[in-house]
């Protein structure tokens, strides 16, 4: 009966994490997939508590099955994803790969359980702390050697961390306005905010290397573990029309501002979790802002928005820099409102650099907007569009 009931709570665990966490490892296949891994090594752990207390047997023997059974799930999942980025593309031969891919594991497979069996006999025995040792010293070295693994994937097809990583250096190395006038801070309110004037170049002349990485270079530079830095997250970048609590003249200005895009900019706190981060640091003038999106926005529209994003942020930064109020607080309370010259110029600048982007990243070889792997961004809106002219066109 307690092989039958931990065998019948495993798979039970295994349901319930594929309909929550399903839509998830697409876009996130390198770090679900290096998760996985430790789970199941955990897995393992309860698995020799078994024998180390079998009065327990039960609990520990089902909580081991669970999170093998969410293990072995989530990395069948990110398989598929991960063999994609072996394909070069001018073939579709990812049934061949993944027949070659699956063969490499029974292989191991079998490696392993010969393996296990001559440690057994003629090195660990018995004894439950040579069990141990043996377990952690192998654990290890198959951990170290899957963090490398998947360090060593190189994706084509861009997720939004890595969207945003690419368009931070892109950004950061065009020619653009700065803020020319300094901004006053009257009743804790922004006020004559201008763009224009002095240009400034960040990144290197025409000719040069391009400032949008390969994808080699991501992928050196990517989280394994770590969830993406704070500005990269996808739930901080997109957001919905009351997350700054809008008034009607702000709504109205905006939909006037972005009248031919699929999305708008809004520049505000989040006032639906108000001063959450407050508690452990003090937020950048960088997290006032978001997108919000159109719900008939396409991965092309995705893409434009995050770029008009990170030149808005970039743009926010140095109104900050140009002078810094008498308190730090009194950032806290701009809105768009505040802005209305940076938000145009940062439209503007959008659609002056949108096309060179979008040349710039397949030249890079990274793989079209259409194929690109965001996720499902569930917090979009409603508003009438300009028929004439669309962001995707």
């Amino acid at each position: 009966l307690n092989w039958v009931l931990k065998d019948a709570l495993g798979k039970m665990a295994r349901m319930l994490w594929a309909s929550q966490m399903g839509r998830r490892f697409d876009s996130d296949a390198k770090r679900w997939r290096f998760r996985a891994s430790l789970l199941f090594a955990v897995g393992n752990f309860l698995e020799i508590l078994t024998y180390m207390m079998p009065q327990l047997f039960l609990l520990w023997a089902t909580l081991a099955n669970c999170c093998k059974q969410i293990a072995m799930l989530t990395s069948s999942s990110t398989r598929t994803s991960l063999y994609n980025s072996f394909r070069d593309g001018t073939r579709e031969n990812i049934g061949d790969i993944t027949a070659k891919g699956e063969a490499q594991i029974a292989i191991v497979d079998l490696l392993g359980i010969a393996s296990g069996v001559a440690l057994s006999k003629s090195v660990v025995g018995t004894a439950v702390s040579s069990v141990v040792l043996t377990y952690l010293g192998l654990q290890a070295m198959e951990i170290f050697c899957m963090y490398h693994e998947i360090r060593s994937v190189q994706f084509r097809v861009l997720n939004f961390e890595r969207l945003e990583q690419i368009i931070r250096n892109f950004v950061r190395a065009q020619p653009r306005p700065l803020i020319s006038s300094s901004p006053k801070i009257t009743n804790n309110k922004l006020n004559g905010a201008t763009s224009g004037g002095t240009t400034t170049k960040h990144g290197t002349p025409n000719g040069e290397e391009s400032p949008v990485p390969t994808p080699e270079a991501i992928s050196n530079n990517e989280r394994i573990f770590w969830p993406p830095k704070h500005l990269s997250r996808r739930a901080l970048a997109f957001g919905s029309l009351g997350r700054a609590k809008l008034s009607g003249q702000e709504l109205e200005r905006l939909l006037k501002i972005f009248e031919n895009d699929r999305f708008l900019l809004v520049v505000g706190p989040n006032m639906k979790k108000p001063k959450l981060r407050n508690l452990f640091s003090k937020p950048s003038i960088q997290e006032y802002c978001h997108i919000v999106l159109h719900e008939d926005a396409s991965n092309a529209d995705i893409v434009k928005s995050t770029l008009a994003l990170t030149i808005l942020r970039e743009k926010l930064c140095l109104l900050k820099e140009s002078k810094r109020p008498e308190s730090e607080d009194s950032w806290e309370d701009i809105r768009s409102q505040h802005c209305w010259d940076i938000l145009e110029a940062t439209q503007s600048e959008c659609n002056q650099f949108f096309p060179q982007f979008l040349r710039e990243l397949s030249s890079r070889t990274w793989s079209p907007p259409s194929r690109f792997m965001f996720g499902r961004v569930h917090k979009r809106a409603q508003w009438p569009l300009k028929t004439s002219k669309s962001s995707s066109s």
